[in-house]
């Protein structure tokens, strides 16, 4: 299957470069659009869901990190394409797989999108064994997760799992014990697989448990004290889907 991939880009001479490398070597990127705005690079995030995206730094309207920022949590990998190279060090915490440096080298392409397809392989098999384990043994009678780290896949028991909390294209889980562990995909991912098991999205960056849930604090969102203490902030946007949940419980 060939690798949906948005380019972001504002300069037409600069775009035209990279698509003119990016056709002479052989890959399986498709371009399923070109944007030069950050208004218009969320949308097409949005609407196209890309697995890949060349991201061009300094943009008319702002910046390609601020693209970034504005869309919040998403599955694409990111290679940043710059005439500047002192922007290394954010696309670093942005988690960037790959910088290049314009004009850009048909052998530099060709190993960043090496990168790329070692990556999307690698959540691919990840995500089959999540579904396998899943089919195995019965959604409901599954008591353990498979998460994907640094260090390879490790099996959580869910009962022991209080909150996850999103860190850019990586996820947070606290456990019980003060246990943390950092899972190298993002809280998206989680959302709907745990809903079964009483888990609920309160915050565009917080899945709670429902079963450590201590105390409910109102307010304009208001927030939740989990049963290690700690404080989650429930979002406007999802106070009245939570209230219900609690309401059926």
């Amino acid at each position: 299957m060939p690798i949906k991939a948005l380019i972001i880009e504002d300069d037409p001479f600069s775009y035209e470069t990279f698509r003119d490398v990016l056709d002479s070597i052989e890959s399986d990127i498709e371009v399923v659009d070109h944007c030069t705005t950050v208004k218009s690079s969320v949308a097409k995030i949005r609407k196209y869901s890309p697995e890949l995206i060349f991201l061009d730094v300094e943009l008319a309207d702002g910046s390609g990190f601020d693209v970034l920022k504005e869309v919040g949590t998403f599955e694409a990998e990111i290679i940043v394409t710059t005439s500047n190279d002192k922007y290394a060090l954010q696309a670093i915490k942005h988690s960037a797989l790959d910088y290049l440096i314009k004009p850009i080298s048909a052998g530099d392409l060709k190993s960043a999108l090496k990168k790329v397809g070692k990556k999307i392989q690698k959540k691919e098999k990840v995500k089959d064994e999540i579904v396998s384990q899943k089919t195995a043994s019965g959604s409901k009678a599954m008591n353990r997760l498979a998460v994907p780290t640094s260090d390879g896949l490790i099996f959580l028991q869910i009962a022991d799992i209080i909150r996850l909390e999103s860190d850019r294209n990586y996820t947070d889980f606290f456990l019980i014990n003060n246990k943390k562990v950092l899972v190298t995909k993002s809280l998206k991912e989680y959302e709907h697989l745990l809903d079964e098991f009483n888990f609920i999205r309160v915050h565009h960056s917080h899945v709670i448990n429902l079963n450590h849930l201590v105390k409910y604090v109102k307010g304009e969102g208001g927030y939740v004290i989990m049963s290690d203490n700690s404080k989650v902030d429930v979002s406007r946007r999802k106070k009245e889907e939570f209230l219900d949940r609690l309401a059926k419980a």
